[in-house]
């Protein structure tokens, strides 16, 4: 939630910001905040402040970011929430339109290697989808729908295509990569909270994948590197076939008290860096490059383990090398103190993604 004004008129708690008004203040969940009794005017800043949500300030240029309630975990409970995103044409697309199906969530960028996997997705959706499932592809991509879009062409997909633009799904599950996938059953309830998820090996998704020389060497350093990703895809294919035919029976679907016990701890550093992240994408998207650097390394920081954060803001210093230009014995300045290739290199490409729980 960007904001330019801390104050807001009290009518628009509701609409705008999600808040009801009720006799004992604003409320969100559970939580209620009294509200002055003659104000037409709120302290939409100080009141989510005290109910215990992120505030990224951003002084200089005037705007605020607000983010999630830090403590506990980013699922409080198996009960999917109510996401809504727009498809590639901005038209608005609610996972609840899917109640009856089993739903597979996967989440995916233009920046990514994964890129690779919508025609193999797309495959699995024909097969799949007359004996009950809906997959559902979300990019992750910052810069808008015409990154993905050439990719779900070539791919020919019919399956929901939809973008996030803003990573709001990174706050509201605990997406720290892609690709990622969440199984959510016909009634709503998440099965499997976020975890890595491929339909292939990696090699297999860039095997068709080559640079010539006139491809930066670094390039090259990546794609070598690339291949060497674990996915697991030999373990989460076979375990969602399971859940198609069997569903609550299948040992791979998990009780809701486990789904809770998986999802992401979101602390307060974690709920800051998400405001954070937010107000870099909005500063960003305004063409203030320089004053969006300060935030995304901000939400580095206060989420190190968040690489769709780091690989958004990479990719928009670099889209080619995403890293400083070690070229021809050349650096040219690079605003990040991390980059994929020696951030992966140092915890071990092989251990990119976590090892599937199954």
């Amino acid at each position: 939630m960007i904001l330019e004004q801390r104050c807001a008129p009290r009518e628009d708690l509701t609409d705008l910001w999600g808040w009801a008004i009720k006799p004992e203040g604003a409320c969100k969940a559970d939580q209620c905040v009294p509200l002055p009794s003659r104000d037409d005017q709120v302290d939409v800043i100080d009141l989510a402040e005290r109910l215990g949500m992120a505030v990224a300030h951003d002084e200089e240029q005037g705007i605020w970011a607000v983010g999630p309630v830090g403590g506990g975990r980013f699922l409080e409970s198996a009960v999917c929430p109510d996401i809504v995103l727009p498809d590639l044409d901005g038209r608005p697309f609610a996972l609840s339109s899917l109640r009856g199906r089993k739903v597979l969530l996967v989440t995916w960028a233009s920046w990514c290697g994964c890129r690779h996997d919508l025609p193999v997705w797309q495959e699995l959706y024909e097969e799949l989808g007359p004996r009950g499932l809906t997959i559902v592809t979300v990019s992750m991509d910052g810069g808008g729908p015409d990154g993905p879009r050439g990719y779900h062409e070539v791919a020919g997909t019919t399956h929901p295509a939809l973008i996030d633009t803003w990573h709001s799904l990174d706050a509201l599950l605990g997406v720290v990569n892609v690709p990622n996938g969440v199984w959510i059953d016909e009634e709503g309830m998440i099965v499997r909270p976020v975890e890595p998820a491929a339909p292939q090996p990696m090699v297999e998704a860039l095997e068709h994948v080559a640079y010539d020389d006139s491809i930066p060497a670094r390039v090259h350093e990546m794609l070598a590197e690339s291949h060497k990703i674990r996915l697991y895809s030999e373990q989460y294919i076979p375990a969602l076939r399971d859940w198609i035919e069997k569903g609550a029976a299948s040992e791979y679907a998990l009780a809701p008290e486990e789904v809770v016990r998986r999802s992401q701890p979101r602390d307060a550093d974690a709920a800051l860096a998400a405001a954070s992240f937010e107000l870099g994408e909005h500063l960003h998207r305004a063409g203030r490059e320089e004053a969006a650097i300060r935030w995304f390394r901000d939400s580095h920081r206060l989420q190190p383990d968040n690489w769709t954060y780091r690989r958004q803001a990479w990719y928009y210093a670099d889209p080619v090398r995403i890293g400083p230009n070690f070229d021809e014995g050349k650096q040219r300045e690079w605003p990040y103190e991390s980059d994929w290739l020696s951030d992966a290199r140092k915890i071990g490409v092989e251990n990119y993604y976590p090892p599937l729980d199954m």
